[in-house]
Parts: structure tokens; sequence; C-alpha cells
């Protein structure tokens, strides 16, 4: 470890062999707001797991001074140091950039304790992803970018080739006119009828010469501030980070306003005002931290917009004109017809992350990943009580009824009983055991595990209209670290079944102490991750998982066009089949 007096404040470089108690100690003796510099691809012994911040959140209260993350080129380090509450950058100028620009202050101040995500830079142009384009192939032109419209308007399709024919030999052409005139005649009448259907189902509209191409502005990304309740879905993405860059600077006398509206679908939602955005130098970050009762917005707005209205009067609804729409997002809301429940990708979001119609008939708002995550958590903390427990006192009834927790949770109550002995009798049962973590009674079993339930709907996510590859990549590795975690509980579901099958005699023994502490071991890194001893690479656990699953909630904003989406010159595929059908 190695640090380094800047003036204003300390820095301090983390090496891979520094151990956490020895760097708490060298925090704490700062007098000045702290700068901790992360490696980017060293294996650091800290920094690592959201545990790791609980004793530096401490020592901050401690000597009420900020404390600073500088991490480059580890995206994941980064975005866990914020979201326990401290600001990360990208690297030192990123920090100077932002210092200088006011929107962070090293001074003593309790706001850079708030959740939120890193602060990019802005992204250059070349690099920004636009998830969904449709090319025309009619002339070798460049694809046109589908415009997101507020009004859900469906894209254009692509134009179909009509073939032509012409008469070439002047002889034949006087020899023919009477015919050639007759079948001219017929064609612009016909075209007519069509041209006048088309229009009484307004259906067909003329392109203009060129259609703009949206601009990716940036993200905005639901967050949550974990403020939980068992009885609600409070806590849970009631934050909003907003994130955007090369924003165009707002007209005189006007500011721009950030909105979060509800789904297209819905006949009334209510708008939320996110706040008055400030653009500096065309960039905008702000963070939105809810209402006083923490509410779950994801459970009922999917849209973003951005409306620049007068600077003087704060208005109470975004604007009805689209005149006045700059920039605008939205989660995908395109049933899949193919899916058995024609679930939306929003639908598939929603279950994992706000609210899931099994879990809701049981009591058990908030979604998929909360109720994982803490029930996780609770089998740590049951396997380590009773390991203790053992060790220090040989209470074997204690340690009994810890295991047999820890097998309902992994079980569920529909499908324990399968697993005790006959004369065992299960501790005080709570909803909050409903559902088990694993599929103990096969793939088809009802209700479905956590982890059953929370695959299918990351499959959802990507064969759901409006997936993109960021999302499939993203889906892609936290089906990796599900297949972990899986392989972890199915172990200590076995060694949780020999305890509860021991008589006390056995229960006494030596080899019940092993089991226990296999029981620890298996939980510990179901719930944290663990490193692979022969790659050196770490297998992710629920708490990586938690997180990542999180960040899925995020919508793209695109510069908005007013007009909405672009025009159509052909019918749309269901009207197309039933005018073919008609003539």
């Amino acid at each position: 470890m190695k640090s380094n007096d800047a003036g204003d404040f300390c820095m301090l470089y983390v090496e891979p062999a520094d151990e956490r108690t020895a760097l708490l100690e060298l925090i704490s003796e700062q007098k000045k707001p702290v700068v901790i510099m992360l490696p980017a691809q060293s294996r650091l012994k800290v920094f690592q797991r959201p545990d790791d911040y609980g004793d530096l959140k401490h020592v901050k209260r401690q000597l009420d001074l900020p404390i600073v993350f500088v991490v480059s080129g580890n995206e994941h380090l980064r975005q866990l140091a914020w979201r326990n509450g401290f600001p990360a950058f990208v690297s030192i100028d990123a920090l100077a950039d932002s210092l200088t620009k006011g929107q962070l202050a090293l001074s003593r101040q309790r706001t850079l304790a708030r959740k939120t995500v890193p602060l990019k830079p802005p992204m250059p142009a070349d690099e920004r992803n636009v998830s969904t384009r449709r090319t025309v192939p009619l002339a070798p032109t460049p694809p046109l970018v589908e415009q997101i419209s507020p009004k859900g308007a469906s894209p254009a399709p692509t134009i179909d080739e009509y073939p032509t024919s012409h008469v070439s030999e002047e002889g034949s052409r006087r020899r023919r006119f009477p015919a050639a005139l007759f079948i001219v005649s017929l064609l612009i009448l016909v075209g007519a009828g069509v041209i006048s259907y088309l229009s009484f189902f307004r259906v067909f509209t003329f392109a203009p010469a060129a259609a703009p191409v949206i601009r990716l502005v940036g993200h905005i990304t639901f967050l949550s501030s974990e403020q939980l309740s068992e009885n609600s879905s409070q806590g849970i993405d009631d934050e909003v980070q907003i994130e955007l860059h090369s924003l165009a600077s707002p007209a005189a006398g006007k500011s721009y306003y950030a909105w979060l509206l509800g789904d297209k679908n819905q006949a009334e939602s209510k708008a939320i005002l996110l706040g008055k955005l400030t653009v500096n130098q065309g960039n905008a970050y702000q963070l939105y931290t809810g209402d006083q009762q923490h509410t779950n917005l994801l459970e009922f707005t999917s849209r973003f917009v951005i409306t620049e209205e007068d600077a003087a009067i704060t208005p109470i609804t975004p604007s009805p004109e689209y005149s006045a729409w700059g920039y605008y997002g939205e989660i995908p809301q395109t049933p899949d017809q193919l899916d058995s429940h024609h679930y939306s990708f929003l639908d598939h979001m929603r279950h994992l992350l706000a609210s899931d119609p099994m879990l809701n008939d049981m009591e058990l708002p908030g979604g998929l990943n909360n109720w994982f995550y803490r029930n996780t958590g609770k089998l740590l903390e049951w396997t380590v009580s009773a390991r203790d427990r053992w060790e220090e006192s040989k209470d074997l009834a204690f340690v009994r009824r810890q295991t047999l927790r820890t097998l309902v949770y992994l079980d569920g109550l529909s499908f324990v009983q399968q697993d005790l002995p006959p004369d065992v009798t299960l501790p005080d049962t709570s909803k909050l055991e409903s559902v088990g973590l694993l599929d103990v009674n096969g793939q088809s079993q009802n209700p479905a595990s956590y982890i059953g339930s929370i695959v299918y709907h990351l499959n959802g996510l990507l064969d759901a209209p409006g997936s993109t590859p960021d999302v499939r990549k993203n889906a892609a590795q936290i089906i990796t670290a599900m297949n972990n975690v899986q392989g972890l509980l199915e172990t200590m579901h076995a060694d949780a079944k020999q305890i509860v099958a021991m008589t006390d005699a056995q229960l006494g023994q030596p080899a019940a102490f092993t089991l226990l502490n296999d029981l620890v071991d298996q939980a510990n890194h179901a719930y944290v991750g663990e490193l692979d001893p022969t790659s050196s690479e770490m297998r992710e656990g629920v708490t990586w998982i938690h997180e990542h699953l999180q960040s899925l909630a995020t919508l793209p904003v695109t510069q908005y066009i007013a007009g909405g989406s672009p025009p159509e010159i052909v019918p749309n595929n269901q009207n197309k089949t039933a005018f073919l059908n008609h003539l």
C-alpha cells in the first residue's frame, strides 16, 4: 500500500497483497479527503464484495471526510463502489474534471454518500449503440434508425420491390396501341382504387425523401435505496440515475425537465417529475432519490421523456405538444407472440425486479431478485450460527432447528416434507419459506423455485421483442452465475438432509461438525462467490447476481423528433394481409 499527500487530499494506492484491516487503519488516520486508487487487472483482497464497504462506511462516518474511488478498467468494481455510496471515477482526469465542473466537492458533506452509478464520459459518436435498425433495400443509402414514439406507433416496415415492364419496339407499340392503352388505363384505375382503399384505412402515407437518424444520448437507470419492507415493494427501484451527453442547449428562457411516464397501453397514468436538468457542456448527470415512501417506480412507469419548457415556472405535467419533447426512451413493451403468456420485455423485467404475480399471491412483494437475494443471505446467517453454537456449547437442539430452517428455504414449504425423517417436526414457519431456492421436485414443480423462475424470465428477456446485444451479453453472464449458485445450493441441500437425519448421538460427533463447516462454506460461496483455484477466475455469487439483475433496468435515451415515428408507405402486416385477401 502506497500513499501520497496531494495537498487538498490524500491518495492511497491499493496493492494486491493489502489486507482490509491495515487499509482501514491507514484511512482512519487521515485528516484530509481520501482518494482510493484501485488497479485495473490485479486480483485484490479488498473491495471485491459489498461486505468490504461496510467497515469503510463506518470509518467514513467517524472521520466525517469524503472518500472517493478511482478505478480504471474494471466497471464491476466501479459500480460496486457507487452502489455502496462512494463516488467512483474512471481516472484521475475524470475526478479532476468533476471537481472543476462542481459536480463533486471534496468537503465535509453527506451528499457524497448517495447510491448511484458511475459517471461515464461522453461516448464517441461511432461507439454509440442504437439498438434497433431497419434497412430499406431500395437504394444504397445508410440504414434508417427506428424512432421511438411516445404514442407507440409502429415502425416503418421494409418496402417491397415491384416489377416494371415496358414495350421496346416502336412498330409493335403502334400495332398494339389500343390494347396497351386499355392496359394502362386499367392499371391507373386499379392504382387509384388501391390508394383510396389504403387512405380509407389510414395505413398509407408517402415517405419523405430522407428520414432523420436518431442519436443515442445516454441512459437512465433504476436504482434501489434498499429501504426494504417485507410487506411492500418499497426501497426497490425507487431511485433513478440520469446520465446524458451531447445534449443541445435549451433555448433562451427555457429549461429541460425530466419525467417518468407510465406504459403506452395505460389509459391514465401519472407523470413523475424527476427534476429540472442542468446541462453542462452538453452533459447532464442527476440522481432522483424518490419519494418519502421509497415507492417502487418500475412497478408502474416504463418511459422517460425530457421536455423543453418555461424555465421560470415548473410544469406540473409534460407538455402535450410533441414539439416540446427533446429526448425520449422506453422499455420495450411489445408482447412476445411465441411466449405462452405473451409476456413483453417489460413484463419479464418487472417479474424480476418489481412485482411477480406468483410472489404477490403469497404476499411477497418486490419481485424475484429481491427475495432470492434475501433468502440466500438467510442461509449464511443460519448455517454460521448452527456451526458456532455446536462448537461453543454443542446445543444440538439449536443446531437441528437452524439446519431445518436451511432445508425449508432450499426446498420451499410445499416440498420439504419429502426430505424429512418421519418423526421430525418443522420449527415455526412463515410466508418467507413459501418458495424454495431449488427445483427439488423437477423443473415443472409448482410453485417454481427462485432459481427456476429467474432463469425463465432471463431467457424471456433474450427472446422478447426489443432485446439488445447488451442485454443478451449480461443475461448470459447472469445465467452462468446462476448455474454456479445452483450447484453450491445443491451441495448444501445434501449436507442439510444428512444432518437432520442424524440422531443426537451422531450429531454430537466430529463428523457432524465437518458437515456444518461445509454448509457454511457452501453458503458463503453461494452468497458472495468464490475464486476458482485452477483458473483464478471469480465464480460469481448471489450478491453479484443481485447487482447485475438490477443493472438490467436501464433505458436508452435518444433524440426525439416531433411528428411521430417514420411514416409508413405500406400497410402493417395485419392490414396488409387483409388487403391482399380483399383483392
